[in-house]
């Protein structure tokens, strides 16, 4: 099985959030933040890891039996795009109790482009 859909989905989205995040905060025209996450990215990417750990373990268990029993590859990215935005959401709520849900937006948002954009293949590249 080809599990390189899983890590460019996984690191891309951790990777690439705290710039969309960033983004949201210039539309915004009275934000009041002190710092964002950009100004402290190490930071930033090692919690984000830290705490997409447990979706992620999830997801790779759903991902191995979409590949198993067949499951075509768009309905595979549908459930596997849902799974991450939902325990994304879920993961905010519980952890900071939603108080900034545009962390959430720009997280589930960059999860969501770079989930279609990757291309998913069951089949093991040799």
């Amino acid at each position: 099985m080809n599990w390189s859909y899983l890590f460019k989905h996984w690191f891309g989205t951790l990777i690439i959030s705290p710039f969309v995040y960033e983004l949201f905060n210039l539309m915004k025209v009275n934000s009041n933040r002190v710092i964002g996450l950009v100004e402290i990215y190490p930071i930033t990417f090692i919690f984000s890891l830290i705490f997409s750990i447990p979706t992620y373990i999830i997801y790779g268990f759903i991902y191995y039996f979409l590949a198993r029993n067949g499951v075509s590859i768009m309905k595979s990215k549908i459930i596997l795009l849902l799974l991450t935005v939902l325990s994304i959401f879920i993961t905010f709520h519980v952890v900071f109790n939603a108080r900034e849900l545009t962390i959430s937006i720009s997280y589930a948002i960059t999860s969501t482009i770079l989930g279609i954009y990757f291309k998913l293949n069951f089949k093991e590249i040799k």
